[in-house]
């Protein structure tokens, strides 16, 4: 099996910015699909052909930044954006998920994560923008 790899960079790293800055949701909080708080969006990790959002890094746990778990959430399971960024899925399951390296050791094939949720990857044929991009409904 070949495995497809697929640069994306972290919007932190200020090396590009997004196409729509209004997708910066950096510093808001996650409910989940029961109201449940998942984290804070801590990172967002762009595309930098398009530059668009494409995964979430979801910061939870922890006190003080101390034992703090930063999980992958494809920006497809964002439902909405208002005051905060809610999913489509539950805390146990982002918790579950995988865990995002910010210094990974050569390239990283996110397919597993897109797969993990069920979304196809952004990647792929006939992929359609989600709901993220559009904040006005």
């Amino acid at each position: 099996m070949v495995s497809i790899t697929h640069e994306l960079v972290p919007l932190g790293a200020g090396s590009l910015g997004l196409a729509r800055e209004e997708d910066d949701v950096r510093g808001m909080a996650v409910l989940d699909v029961r109201d449940h708080r998942v984290g804070e969006v801590e990172e967002i990790l762009v595309d930098p052909v398009e530059r668009r959002a494409r995964l979430l890094v979801v910061s939870s746990g922890g006190i003080l930044g101390l034992d703090d778990h930063h999980r992958l959430v494809p920006v497809d399971a964002v439902s909405r954006v208002r005051a905060h960024v809610r999913l489509e899925r539950s805390d146990l399951h982002v918790e579950a998920g995988f865990e995002y390296q910010p210094e990974p050791q050569g390239p990283v094939d996110y397919s597993p994560v897109y797969s993990y949720f069920g979304y196809a990857p952004f990647w792929e044929h006939g992929y359609q923008e989600p709901y993220f991009h559009d904040r006005r409904r």
